[in-house]
């Protein structure tokens, strides 16, 4: 079954409703703590390349004007594992994201110094007054079984297709993941091989469980029930964000803040569904053209 891998999603409650809703009504300046889980994209372990024992210095720093001290924390094997912003805010979510942008930052700076590869594990949140904390940690699924007659079936001209798929969902960086999505979607739209030039009637549509199960529901439920095509030519609007990156860095997806960030993440993950669902069909359609001729 398809899940969103996407560590963009909504920060999850993990306190009582009542103590949630105190937070987002407070408006008063009090310390927020934001911690985010550090970790090698190599060896997916959650820590990274550095010596904890060389960043026990706490740092004092303005974040969007909110005053913020920053403190790194290293796990048994003595490498960074977690970095603590405590700042203060009057909006937990706000405090987030300007932690999160800050963060960022950090981590680019320290590849380019060090040469060895960082990203975000996880995050959590916690606004102490009114006793109200979030977490956001990968989706650890089952595992599934696999029947490997069923999907030994796979035609050689949809294999480079297949692969760019699997980078999409391979990928933990959600502009990436509607990169490659889109790859394998536009080739559908305009009718390229190895799909069939005139797509099979009925279009696919954009279905509601598709939307739910991206998590997409909620940002983009004006797509439900319209052709697959729309929401393809809506993508590029999206995968122009991303590509501007290379030519404009900034000024593209990854400067993208807050709620525009949010959406990214959750087209993205609509992209990677859909784009899963047409390889499927097609396939599926091959299967049975197939079949047909056998028989």
């Amino acid at each position: 079954m398809w899940i969103p891998y996407d560590l963009t999603g909504s920060l999850k409650g993990e306190t009582s409703a009542a103590s949630l809703q105190r937070s987002q009504a407070d408006r008063s300046v009090r310390d927020v703590l934001v911690g985010f889980f550090v970790r090698n994209p190599i060896t997916q372990s959650w820590e990274i390349d550095i010596r904890a024992e060389s960043a026990k210095e706490v740092l004092t720093v303005a974040l969007d004007g909110m005053p913020a001290e920053i403190a790194c924390y290293g796990d048994a094997s003595g490498k960074l594992s977690e970095i603590i912003y405590r700042i203060k805010s009057a909006e937990p979510y706000a405090a987030f994201d300007a932690c999160r942008h800050d963060l960022e930052d950090r981590l680019a700076r320290w590849t380019l110094e060090l040469g060895r590869g960082m990203a975000v594990a996880g995050w959590r949140v916690a606004d102490p007054a009114n006793e109200a904390r979030w977490r956001c940690t990968p989706f650890r699924p089952s595992a599934l079984d696999l029947d490997l007659d069923a999907v030994a079936f796979a035609p050689d001209d949809l294999k480079p297709l297949l692969r760019v798929y699997q980078r999409a969902r391979n990928a933990s960086d959600p502009a990436w993941r509607l990169l490659n999505a889109y790859a394998v979607l536009t080739c559908w739209r305009a009718g390229r091989a190895p799909f069939p030039a005139k797509p099979p009637r009925p279009v696919p549509t954009v279905t509601l469980e598709m939307l739910v199960h991206s998590g997409t529901l909620g940002c983009a439920v004006t797509f439900k029930d319209q052709p697959l095509t729309v929401l393809v030519d809506a993508l590029e609007v999206w995968r122009d964000a991303v590509l501007q990156d290379l030519e404009s860095p900034g000024d593209g997806a990854q400067g993208l803040r807050g709620e525009a960030r949010w959406r990214l993440a959750h087209m993205a993950s609509l992209a990677d569904l859909a784009a899963r669902e047409t390889l499927l069909r097609e396939i599926a359609r091959r299967r049975g053209a197939d079949l047909a001729l056998a028989s």
